[in-house]
Parts: C-alpha cells; sequence; structure tokens
C-alpha cells in the first residue's frame, strides 16, 4: 500500500473518533410501483438520463463524450450513462443514484482509470468488500476512500442490488457494446425495493433582503479585451474617493490579491465580488459585453 495511503488511514482513524454519528433526516424506501422517474436520480452529478425504468447504468472514467456511447441511446437496456472522478464524494453520489432506483441491476464500468483517485477501484472494492467501521472502503487504493455520507446500510444495498461490469481501461466501443448487450436480454427481475437516504434537508434559497454595505468600501470592475491585463477593478472608499487600482488576467488571481490586500470584509460581498469577476472573466473569453450588476438587497 502507497505510504499516503497509510498515512490517510491513520488520519481517519483519528478522526472518526470525534466525528458525530450519521442521523439522516429521512430514509424512505422505494418500491418499483413507489418510483417516479421524474423525481430521480437523487443526486445531482454529470449524466445523461436515457430510460428511467432500465436496468443497466454505464460509468465513464475520465472526459470521453457520451458520444462515443451512441449506441446505448438505441438500446432500451440503458438507465443512465454518468461520470465519476473521485473515490469519496463520487463513489457516494453514485451509490445514491443507483440504490434508489430498484430498476437498476447492473452498473458497466469503462475508460482509463484516473491515478491518485481510483474511483474505478474504489465501486469495485466497495462491491465486493463493503466498508469498516470507520467507513473507508476496505481494500481500495485511491488516496482517500472513505464514504463519510454513506450509511452502512446504504453499502450493502449496492453490495446487494447491483451487479458491477469492470471494463477499466477499455476503450474499444465494440467491446464495450458487446458487454452491453450481453445484459440486455433477458431483463433481470428489478430488486424488491429502492432506498434513498437524506443525511439533511435542501433549503431553497431565496434572495437578500438587505444590503450591508462593506465598511472596507466597493468595487468598479471593468473587462477590457485589448490589454494585457483584461480584468481592472478599481476600488472605492464609501465616500467614493478612489483608494486602490488591481489589474489583472483572471478573476482567481485578481480575488487572491484582493483578499490579502484586505479590501474586502464581510462575506456576502466577497461571494458578490467573485461572482462578478467570473462573469467578467467569461464576457472576456466569449466576447461579450460586461455589465456589472448591483449587489442584492436594500440598503439599510
Amino acid at each position: 500500500m502507497p505510504a499516503f495511503n497509510v498515512f490517510n488511514e491513520k488520519m481517519d482513524l483519528l478522526t472518526s473518533m470525534e466525528q458525530e454519528e450519521i442521523e439522516p433526516a429521512s430514509i424512505t424506501t422505494i418500491t418499483p410501483a413507489d418510483f417516479v422517474p421524474e423525481s430521480w436520480p437523487v443526486q445531482p452529478g454529470d449524466y445523461l438520463v436515457l430510460h428511467p425504468r432500465a436496468w443497466i447504468a454505464v460509468l465513464l472514467l475520465g472526459q470521453a463524450p457520451y458520444e462515443e456511447l451512441d449506441f446505448a441511446a438505441r438500446s432500451n437496456a440503458i438507465c443512465l450513462i454518468g461520470r465519476m472522478t473521485t473515490e469519496n464524494i463520487g463513489v457516494e453520489h453514485v451509490v445514491k443514484n443507483l440504490i434508489s432506483n430498484p430498476f437498476i441491476r447492473h452498473l458497466v464500468i469503462t475508460g482509463d482509470e484516473i491515478a491518485g483517485h481510483r474511483p474505478a477501484d474504489a465501486l469495485i472494492k466497495l462491491k465486493m468488500h463493503g466498508i469498516n467501521e470507520s467507513r473507508g472502503i476496505i481494500e481500495a487504493a485511491g488516496a482517500r476512500p472513505v464514504l463519510k455520507n454513506i450509511l452502512p446500510a446504504e453499502a450493502e444495498h449496492f453490495r446487494k442490488q447491483i451487479t458491477v461490469h469492470d471494463l477499466t481501461g477499455c476503450v474499444d466501443k465494440n467491446v464495450i457494446e458487446k458487454t452491453i448487450l450481453s445484459l440486455a436480454e433477458p431483463r433481470p427481475e428489478f430488486f424488491s425495493h429502492g432506498l434513498r437516504v437524506r443525511l439533511v434537508d435542501t433549503i431553497e434559497a431565496s434572495p437578500a433582503k438587505r444590503l450591508h454595505l462593506d465598511p472596507a468600501g466597493y468595487f468598479v470592475i471593468l473587462a477590457d479585451q485589448g490589454k494585457t491585463n483584461p480584468l481592472h477593478v478599481e476600488h472605492y472608499r464609501n465616500n467614493g474617493q478612489l483608494a486602490h487600482i488591481v489589474a489583472g488576467q483572471d478573476a482567481a488571481t485578481i480575488c487572491s490579491t484582493l483578499l490579502e490586500m484586505k479590501l474586502v470584509s464581510r462575506l456576502d460581498h466577497a461571494a458578490y465580488l467573485g461572482r462578478e469577476l467570473a462573469k467578467a472573466e467569461h464576457s472576456l473569453a466569449t466576447g461579450t459585453p460586461y455589465v456589472q450588476d448591483r449587489a442584492q438587497g436594500e440598503t439599510c
């Protein structure tokens, strides 16, 4: 086992001593009759849903375009095609989406494994061995294959419901298609029930009601396509006096500089500044005009 895996295991052991037990907001069993395609998948992610009541899910590693599996769109056996890049949160999202649909019985993993993270190995080892008391995937080789947001019941449900077909390293469309077609007939029995665990309730975002001026001042953002440093930020004191000018090539650099200069003192102002700089950067990349929006809320 690589040295960093040993280190991570020791750190996870220490942090697990302080970690509170998971108390989910809700646990729902979903029978095939209760399954509602419009409310699935339950986790956001990079995927393409084809036939929600079909029984095969395909997982792409890396950044291969979905079009490379164009044959899948012609098969009624394909439920969805998705991607995964990490051995922890990525695995958690895949597991939660698969087990909340009782019709899915097969998962085909294909593409080149992602070095370091090794998410395919994590899913395969989860199927083979499950998780330990610290919710680490047993014998997984990735950097940090720990499922902090998965209940043991979810892990076991995945192991019982889903058969994993490992085509890691395979990029041959013919081999992939042959494997998937071999699973298309006969149609397997759906699982007795799906399982959806919500750890926390979703809070619906709402606009700010009040605008609190930042004591450190405010900014005027300009985007000038022809300059070496096309992003141009003017910092004003709240009395309207110009205090600083910062210019740079990208939003991240300017944000970092403004924070280091302590020109932002409120979190809502920092969020607004980051959002506007990202918009300005996008305008430069697309050649569209940039117009700075006012901050949300009424001045108090």
